[in-house]
């Protein structure tokens, strides 16, 4: 047992150098305190930035979470744990505080196609963008999905399948398609 878990993260910490290597400048992460599935996949592109604080709590990237900083500046916090098959694309800005949890199949991303010219294709009209922020002490249930402008309060919670857009109070309960008030943290409606 302690064999698998000690080669696990020493593979991490391996894959964590390898990205420093790859990307130079564009990337700052901590290899002993950030641990990346074997699955999981970071791609920088186009000038993008990632920044994986990791620097007083592990931050976790389950199996098949990808990341994809194309062109924009994306920080993630201390102590974060990605579940399997979270997605981040970012184009602009999005930022991730520190110990926040993400459920099974959550996606993050901070634009949306552009599509008004009908003479054009959909893939070739770019982006619209706009930040994404999450506060500390996040949690977002299990296959959400956080659009655009986007601003999550600390100590929040977010149902699972809900769509997140919009300025969202902290110490709250969200949940819905769109996301809607559910109650405050303390019971109160």
């Amino acid at each position: 047992m302690f064999k698998k878990i000690r080669l696990r993260f020493l593979i991490s910490f391996f894959r964590c150098l390898f990205l420093m290597i790859k990307h130079g400048r564009n990337i700052k992460i901590n290899p002993l305190k950030v641990y990346i599935s074997l699955s999981a996949t970071i791609k920088i592109t186009n000038g993008g930035t990632l920044e994986i604080k990791g620097d007083r709590d592990r931050v976790f990237l389950s199996k098949n979470t990808s990341i994809h900083c194309s062109g924009g500046v994306l920080t993630i916090g201390n102590g974060v744990f990605f579940n399997e098959n979270n997605h981040l694309v970012c184009h602009s800005s999005m930022s991730i505080g520190d110990d926040c949890l993400f459920g099974q199949n959550v996606c993050f991303f901070d634009s949306d196609h552009n599509f008004s010219n009908i003479e054009q294709k959909i893939r070739n009209q770019g982006y619209s963008t706009k930040s994404v922020s999450v506060a500390d002490n996040v949690w977002i249930g299990a296959g959400s999905v956080v659009t655009k402008g986007t601003s999550i309060g600390a100590h929040s919670v977010i149902g699972a399948n809900s769509v997140v857009r919009g300025l969202l109070e902290g110490q709250s309960v969200y949940a819905g398609n769109p996301v809607k008030f559910v109650r405050n943290i303390h019971g109160n409606r």
